[in-house]
């Protein structure tokens, strides 16, 4: 017991860096791409296609599909509107207004329109349309709209998703 949290204290300080870090730029109209890989404008109807390890942050109006393996789910829906599907997970809790869940093995699905969702796993396969941003920090590959595969960095790396 002690050991299972453990660990989600550890990714919950993981995933608490993440998102302090992008609390400026989710403020911003287009967020600032880093230095080492440039962002991706979906121009359209935009869909990321992303598969890795290590954090995947959305904030949007969104369709979300995503899986992950023994992965922790935050959902902050900011409208109240948000549909949250979650099936094969080890139990839930309440984290800084994010519903938290814990032991992630199933298949989630999120509808909303404005809705912020962080995942941190391994084996983390995400398909998301929608209007928004995007945040993968880890090992993995995303497409945004087709045009890839891009690489995730360690350092983090933004994808712009607008109309």
């Amino acid at each position: 017991m002690f050991k299972k949290i453990g660990i989600a204290a550890a990714v919950l300080a993981v995933v608490s860096m993440a998102f302090s870090a992008l609390a400026p730029v989710a403020s911003a109209a287009e967020p600032t791409p880093t230095a080492r890989i440039p962002s991706v404008v979906l121009h359209g109807s935009g869909v990321l296609d992303a598969h890795g390890t290590g954090v995947a942050a959305v904030k949007g109006l969104m369709d979300y599909h995503a899986t992950a393996d023994e992965g922790i789910l935050l959902v902050k829906d900011n409208n109240g509107d948000a549909r949250v599907d979650v099936d094969g997970f080890g139990g839930t809790g309440e984290w800084r207004g994010f519903k938290a869940y814990f032991g992630i093995r199933g298949n989630v699905h999120i509808v909303g329109t404005d809705v912020a969702v962080i995942v941190v796993g391994h084996d983390i396969d995400l398909h998301v349309a929608g209007r928004g941003w995007a945040f993968l920090k880890g090992e993995g590959t995303f497409t945004a709209n087709g045009r890839g595969p891009f690489e995730w960095t360690p350092d983090g790396a933004f994808a712009s998703i607008t109309p």
